[in-house]
Parts: structure tokens; sequence; C-alpha cells
């Protein structure tokens, strides 16, 4: 034996840090944190009832793409003794503690402050992720003299930056309920990207930091070559992702993106070995994501027509043959083959409900199928209005060559110039999202539209009044709403048009007489035009005023509040220059265009609107009752439009007629690149 000794021992503190044994067990506590955090939502979603059977069903009926069938099929339109007599009696919700509880935080959740794209809820997730981040980079780790920490960290947040970016993924399908898509939670893939970045760069500025402060070698070439080239492409993926950057040049900033990052993945690999076991979900999540993407393409024929002109075009796709298999309210992503334009792909709402659950038919009787709208607002939707409003080409036979010559079409009527347009090929993926709220369980609801949203409102509008008024099934359940206000912005008269035919339908089913539900639809006009053109629709309203979602929805929550542009309520008579009355000799309304508190208002009564001169003198409108199961407000537009309806239902929700009311809940639909 040697006599020098037992060998001397070093105390925990002066041991080196052992970074490849610590920092690991890191980045299993922060997939901890993400995915515990990401069960609690889940846990939410089932106590507030998104996860029920029914939602589940839908779900999985969409999970396989659209369905298109071969030939029309005749869908039967009710009779009048098929229309329920009487709505059933509505129930007022629950108020316990935990319930007003529940609301109060759901109401907080909603408000958003002006400049900002993000609502309360969604920073409060995104500083909770950042904040967890951070944590787990300083605590317990010598950062200045060993930066690894921040690079396991960075690898550790390659799952959630890929989960929430898929379009098809568990949580988009069926693990947060209806309606919750990858447009909802892009932002956690944005910031969890940028959180990303933020390591990476506190790693690789650390490493430098300690190579030029103590003079240390470099380890081997490879090693300091391959991180300063991932570190080079995670700048260019966050820089042409910048949201300025990203709007004017989205179709730049998809193939950067396409093409960055699996350089990314390939050269962090190699960068270090640690990273291999964070590569795999990444790739499994993607792989799953473009197979799914792949079964639920679809090429189906269409037909596309242009409507208005300048500032108020836009172009209507018809697909007759989309069957089943996706939901009023959802989108699908739309490739038209025209031009040189055939894989350009743009976000499209369905404004219709499926066969059969519709209000909606063909002028020969046939079901309508897939109703799509595209603003001409971009290059691609101006292309697609432009090319829509081109004579189709044929090619004749001549001297043995094949000549180009214009289609000769027969003339058409101005009534009928709308129907025109062309025959094109489309390729549709999805559907994707739908709205996150059922207006059938909510005894009032409120759709307020901005432009091309309408798109969203006009299909959920559809869905609403078929199942209120059931189109040959009877003994379908009815839905608790008994009134409906929906609110529709636009620049001018003319785009009033876009959906005139479609409003004038659905209008039509709900004023029947046996029909239980209560419509209005106002239509707000932000410029000055010419009243003349605006179509008639039973029980519409189109007033010259830029409208405040607030008031609106004060109206729909306290009848004592005056609707003074409700084409029916009598309060608005007292102070109109004129009234709008029915045509005893004829069914069609008469317009009648008025001033109403300074601003220019063009009613058109429903067929069961009361008559404005018995009712002078009283207060409020006796046609509107206080809610008491609940109240839902639907919204679609840009983004100022979706602030404002947020903090004005979040502030109805926090009132005292919110609570009367039976809360208020909220519905946001905005696609933003």
């Amino acid at each position: 034996m040697s006599g020098h000794g037992t060998a001397p021992s070093l105390s925990a503190p002066n041991l080196p840090y052992q970074s490849y044994t610590l920092d690991p067990r890191w980045q299993k506590r922060f997939t901890a944190m993400w995915v515990a955090a990401l069960g609690a939502c889940i846990f939410i979603a089932v106590l507030r009832g998104s996860l029920r059977l029914r939602n589940l069903k839908n779900a999985a009926k969409g999970l396989l793409g659209i369905r298109v069938r071969g030939l029309y099929e005749t869908v039967p339109c009710c009779l009048d003794g098929d229309l329920p007599e009487k709505r059933p009696q509505v129930d007022a919700r629950p108020t316990g503690v935990l319930v007003r509880l529940g609301r109060a935080l759901n109401a907080l959740r909603l408000w958003s402050l002006p400049g900002l794209d993000l609502n309360t809820g969604q920073i409060f997730i995104v500083a909770a992720y950042a904040a967890f981040t951070l944590v787990c980079i300083v605590v317990h780790v010598p950062l200045f003299e060993n930066p690894n920490r921040a690079g396991f960290i960075a690898l550790a947040q390659l799952p959630p930056v890929f989960l929430f970016a898929a379009k098809n993924s568990p949580l988009t399908t069926f693990l947060l309920g209806p309606g919750i898509d990858y447009a909802k939670l892009n932002f956690i893939h944005r910031w969890s990207g940028r959180s990303l970045f933020l390591s990476a760069l506190i790693h690789g500025a650390l490493w430098i930091r300690n190579r030029i402060v103590y003079g240390l070698p470099i380890l081997t070439r490879h090693k300091e070559g391959s991180g300063v080239a991932v570190f080079t492409i995670l700048c260019v993926i966050v820089v042409s992702s910048v949201s300025p950057l990203r709007r004017y040049w989205y179709s730049a900033f998809l193939v950067i993106h396409y093409l960055t990052f699996p350089a990314f993945l390939i050269i962090i690999s190699w960068h270090t070995m640690y990273a291999v076991p964070w590569v795999f979900p990444p790739l499994a999540l993607y792989g799953a994501d473009l197979f799914l993407r792949f079964i639920r393409w679809r090429v189906v024929a269409g037909r596309i027509e242009a409507r208005g002109q300048g500032t108020a075009a836009l172009s209507l796709i018809h697909v007759p043959l989309a069957a089943r298999g996706w939901q009023a309210g959802q989108h699908v992503q739309v490739r038209a083959v025209f031009g040189g334009r055939t894989w350009e792909s743009h976000p499209l709402s369905i404004c219709c409900a499926p066969p059969g659950q519709s209000c909606l038919t063909a002028p020969d009787g046939a079901p309508l199928g897939m109703l799509l709208g595209a603003r001409a607002c971009g290059d691609w939707s101006r292309s697609l209005h432009h090319w829509a409003q081109q004579l189709d080409l044929i090619f004749n036979p001549r001297d043995d060559d094949l000549e180009a010559q214009t289609a000769e079409k027969p003339a058409i009527a101005e009534e009928e110039q709308d129907l025109t347009g062309r025959d094109v090929h489309l390729v549709l993926e999805g559907p994707y999202g739908g709205p996150t709220l059922s207006p059938d369980d909510y005894e009032s609801v409120l759709m307020f539209a901005g432009g091309s949203g309408v798109t969203f409102t006009l299909g959920v509008l559809d869905a609403l009044v078929a199942r209120a008024v059931p189109l040959g099934t009877p003994f379908a359940p009815q839905p608790k709403t008994t009134r409906v206000v929906w609110c529709w912005c636009v620049r001018s008269f003319g785009a009033i048009n876009w959906f005139s035919d479609q409003l004038l339908q659905i209008a039509t089913r709900a004023a029947h007489p046996s029909s239980p539900l209560d419509l209005r639809i106002r239509i707000f006009v932000t410029c000055l035009c010419d009243p003349d053109a605006v179509p008639r629709i039973p029980g519409c309203t189109v007033t010259e005023v830029r409208p405040s979602v607030k008031d609106v929805l004060a109206t729909l929550l306290d009848p004592q509040v005056v609707d003074e542009f409700d084409c029916c309520s009598p309060a608005a008579g007292k102070n109109s220059s004129e009234t709008s009355s029915i045509d005893e000799a004829s069914d069609e309304p008469k317009i009648a265009y008025v001033s109403t508190a300074g601003a220019k208002t063009t009613k058109t009564p429903a067929a069961n609107a009361i008559n404005a001169d018995t009712e002078k003198g009283v207060v409020g409108d006796q046609t509107r009752h206080q809610p008491h199961a609940g109240v839902a407000v639907f919204a679609a537009g840009p983004p100022s439009l979706i602030r404002e309806a947020g903090n004005a239902a979040a502030g109805a929700n926090l009132s005292a007629v919110g609570r009367r009311a039976g809360g208020v809940e909220f519905c946001a639909e905005t696609f933003t690149m």
C-alpha cells in the first residue's frame, strides 16, 4: 500500500460545472413546463365543454378533407307545418361564484391595447414562456464561464416551435376545441422562435466572449464553423420573419422559410451530437403535417364570378360539387389554375353552410355547394378578378391551324350580369379553423364584420338560420337563439351587392311567419355614396356612419337602450324624417331613405315588422327583450375591428347588464400574415 494517504477531495462548490450532465436535466424541466401548460389548456377546454362529443365528431369528419359528390342532390324545403310554432323555454345561465370568476378572467383575457396584435391572454402566455425560458438559462449555472446551458435550452425549444407552426396537429384538430387552428396558435410559434433565437444568441455571444477574454483555442474547426453557420441561418429566418417584411414580401418569406429550416436542422445536428434527439420530433411533426395536407388536397371544378369594380371588387368562387367534410365559417387554402399563378395558395373563408344545412340554393333550386369570396386587394386577388372578367377562348381549326378566337357570348340582361363568370380548376386544401363558439348555445348573437370579413359571419349566419328554421329536418334539435343582430361595415354601397342574393335568401327564411328567430341586418357604409344602389333585403338597415361595436352590443344586452338604426324599432321611427312601411298590395317591401341622428339610413323592414305609428311614446323596442341565457359576439375583419369588439365584449362581461344577460362570449376570426 502507498504511504501517501487518501486522495484529496474537492467540495461541491469547487468542482467544475458538469455541463453535459446537468444541462440536459434542465432541457427536460423546460419540456415538462410547456407540456404541463398545454395540458392545463386542454383541461380548461374540457371544463368549458369545447371537447364534447359533437365537436369531436365534426373534427373527425373534416380530418380527411372535403368530400366531393358526383351529381346534384335536391334538398327538400320545409312546409309551413314543419316549422316549430313555439320556441322552447330558454333557461337562465348559472351565476355561481366560480362561474362569475371564470367570466371575469375571460373578460380580462380579451382586453387589448391599441397598436398591439396580442390581447392580454396572449401576452400572458408569451410572458410566461419567456420568463421560464430565462429561468432555465440562468439558474444554478456559471453562465459567463460556461454558456452551454443557453444552447441546450435553445435545442429544447425546437419541438414547440414546430408544433405550433403545423397546420395539421392534434392541437388544431381535437385537443383544444373547435375553431382552434394554426392561425390562432401561430403567435406562439413566432414568439417561441424568437425565444430560441435569443437563447442561441446568448450561447454564441458568451462563447465568443470567452475565447476573446481568456484566449481559448478553437476546439475543432467544424465545431466553431458549424456554430457560426447555424446562427447565421437562424438570423436569416428571424429577420425575414419581421412583421413588415413578412407582410409585404410574403412569397419571399415562404421561400426563405422552406429553404432555411432544413439547412438549420442539418447543420445543428452536425454542430453537436446533443441536438439529434431534439431534431427528430420536429421532423416527425412536419412530416405528419405534409402527409395530412396531401390527403386533404382536392382538385375540383369551380366557377369564378367577378362582382363590383375598383375598391368594391370581389371574386365569388362557386364549388358546386363540394358536399361534406367542412363547416360554415371554416376556411380552405385555394389554388386557382389560371395564368402563371397556379401554385399560389391563399386562405379563403367559406361563406355558406354545407348542402342540407344551408338556406342558400342555386338559381335552379339545386344545392349551392361551397361558396368562397376573395376581395380584390392584392396581386393574386386582382389578377383573379381581372381574369374572371375576360371572355373565354375557343379554338377553331382553320387552314389546318389552331387559332385562338374570342368566344362570342350572347347578350346578357342587366339583371343577369352577376351570373357571368369563367370555369376554372381549383386545388382545395383543408378545411381549417372555424368558429370557436356555437351560436346555438346562446340566446342572443351579435355578428360584426368589416369588409371581406363578411365571408366568415355570413357562413355562420346561414348555418344558424337553417337550424333555427329547419330545411327538411323539422325534428332536428333547435338552437336556443331567439335574436340575431348581423352587422357589416363596408366602404361603399356597391359592396353590398357582393352577397345581396345570399342575404336575401337568409333574411327571407328568417322572416317566415313561423320562424322563432328575430334577425336584424345592419349595414354601415363609411363613405358617401349613392343610396339608390342599396338592394332590398327584409329586415335590413343601411346607414352612412362609422359604428361602435360597444354601442351596438349595448342595444342587444339592454332593451331599454334606444336602437336608433334598427329598421323595425319604434324609437328609430320617432326620430326619422320618414318611416318605412310595407306595401299592403305587394309582398315586396318599400325602401325609405331617411335621416336619423345626423346619419343617413336606408331601411327595409322585415315582413313581420311592427307599425311604428302605433308604438310612439314607448321607450325602447317592444320586439326586444332582456336576454338571460348568454350572448355571443362574433367578429371578423381587420385587427382594429377585432380589438374593438374584444374590448367591447370584455367590458360588457364585467358590467351588471352583462351578468344579467348570462355572460358575453367572444369569437374572433382574423387572418394576418
